[in-house]
């Protein structure tokens, strides 16, 4: 039964308007039908304080958009919130509501770093972004720097939520919305900000006027609307129209967007010590693989999320179930450079590979695996498309070695698995790009994981039917070294 028959319908339970309230994951959710809806189902999400100060919801409800917003609680758009707006996302763009899969992400107040944040993400799928009053830094609130008002209730709850080991790590992040805007003027993103210039608790300066002035810098497109005197509330315009306006005239500036997996963006993965990081930051992960990349002696570099971290290695700190596994078949007297992160999608080590990764490396064979964190926001053709990216990227980093990209592993129990399907058309996409000369194909596949019925062998794979134990960790190696063999042998 899907989701919109799951949902309970009032036909004017939103100020006149037909409102279902459901759940997904768990979460209440609520979308709100228009009386008609426009060409393309567009809608505009609500981050936070849904149905406070909602004019510009009930203009655009008028025009045809439907209104989403699901309840993540106060998460201040950290990881796990992330994740929990993503399977959202992916509920509304699905059969059961057809959304549009372009979004207008509405952040008022802190619900601006759950828009900014998700929107880094998943910029192709972003509409537009309208922020009032939005939290840019939270080292301005709630932190209560830059002169903005301290919550201290609100400031250990993010600390804790985000899973920063310290505060300290907290104020050092490298990765506000301020800092991604990049990103977002990639994939075209239109902003518009209606601010209080006298705002009390956000500071203008230090939160929307340096989005504004670097998103101009970058070129991006930007409107910040100013309320004079303003004070943080009341929020919003008492006539939207200035908001429609922007908002109808840049409707199809991100339809040229490129698909997510071939922008280049950090990670913004902070929970270190799930992460497997100890107390390490994303930022000083990627500097560890840099360091183990210009390793005196490292012929074979691994590129690649928390399935390839596990085989740890030199100046990598981390947890190594397949350590024993990579001493044995795969370093033979030499180092092996290991570039494995946690939580890495394909972006993400393009971001890397673009900001030094292999800078100064001597490997002379460099596998990429990634693209199972993809999964489902992205398709296995703009997977294929990212790791194709990825692949020119790193012959550019490393034009005397040899560059291969592996299959995915068959994640998901059965090879019914919907996560199975996806990874199996994954890999179909990379052989066909491996026919074409488009990328270079390690291996076929990773049959040797799997029982003869398809399913995934338990004594080989962790029971989130994702990640290898060390046996598996033991048949990957010896994959690896196979693969490895076969190119450099003349």
């Amino acid at each position: 039964m899907g989701l919109a028959m799951l949902a309970m319908r009032n036909e004017n339970g939103y100020h006149g308007f037909a409102r279902h309230d459901f759940k997904v994951g768990g979460l209440e959710a609520t979308v709100v039908d228009p009386k008609r809806s426009a060409k393309g189902r567009p809608w505009i999400w609500r981050m936070e304080f849904f149905d406070h100060r909602p004019m510009l919801d009930l203009a655009l409800l008028e025009r045809g958009y439907h209104l989403a917003y699901v309840n993540v609680g106060n998460t201040y758009g950290s990881p796990g919130a992330i994740h929990q707006l993503s399977e959202f996302y992916q509920a509304l763009v699905g059969p059961a509501w057809k959304l549009n899969p372009r979004v207008v992400l509405e952040g008022f107040s802190r619900g601006g770093l759950y828009a900014y944040n998700w929107a880094v993400k998943n910029p192709s799928k972003v509409m537009a972004i309208y922020g009032d009053a939005p939290v840019c830094d939270f080292t301005t609130w709630p932190y209560g720097g830059a002169g903005a008002a301290r919550s201290e209730s609100d400031w250990g709850s993010l600390v804790s939520l985000y899973g920063f080991p310290t505060e300290a790590d907290a104020l050092t992040y490298a990765f506000p919305p301020v800092a991604n805007l990049d990103v977002l003027v990639q994939a075209k993103i239109p902003i518009v900000h209606v601010i209080g210039d006298a705002d009390e608790v956000v500071p203008v300066a230090a939160n929307t006027a340096l989005i504004e002035s670097r998103y101009r810098a970058l070129w991006g497109t930007i409107l910040v609307i100013h309320k004079p005197g303003g004070l943080h509330h009341p929020h919003s315009l008492d006539d939207p129209i200035p908001l429609v306006a922007f908002l109808t005239r840049h409707a199809n500036d991100s339809e040229a967007s490129p698909p997510s997996t071939i922008i280049a963006a950090p990670g913004l993965e902070t929970r270190s010590s799930s992460a497997g990081w100890g107390t390490r930051s994303w930022v000083q992960e990627h500097q560890d693989g840099m360091q183990a990349a210009q390793a005196p002696g490292v012929e074979l570099a691994l590129l690649g999320d928390s399935i390839t971290q596990g085989f740890g290695g030199v100046y990598r700190q981390v947890g190594e179930p397949g350590g024993e596994s990579r001493r044995k078949w795969l370093e033979n007297g030499h180092p092996l450079a290991n570039l494995g992160i946690s939580g890495e999608c394909v972006q993400n080590v393009l971001w890397r590979v673009k900001h030094g990764a292999l800078r100064d490396s001597s490997a002379k064979v460099v596998l990429i695996m990634v693209g199972i964190n993809n999964y489902p926001s992205s398709t296995p053709g703009e997977v294929v498309r990212g790791l194709e990216s990825l692949s020119g990227e790193v012959t550019s980093a490393c034009p005397k070695a040899l560059v291969a990209v592996q299959p995915l592993l068959p994640s998901g129990p059965s090879a019914k698995s919907e996560v199975r399907v996806w990874c199996e058309s994954v890999n179909q996409g990379l052989a066909t790009s491996a026919r074409r000369h488009q990328i270079r194909l390690a291996f076929p596949d990773h049959h040797y994981l799997l029982d003869p019925d398809g399913s995934q062998n338990p004594e080989l794979v962790s029971g989130d039917g994702i990640h290898l134990l060390p046996k598996g960790y033991d048949l990957w190696a010896q994959a690896i070294q196979a693969a490895v063999k076969k190119m450099t042998t003349p």
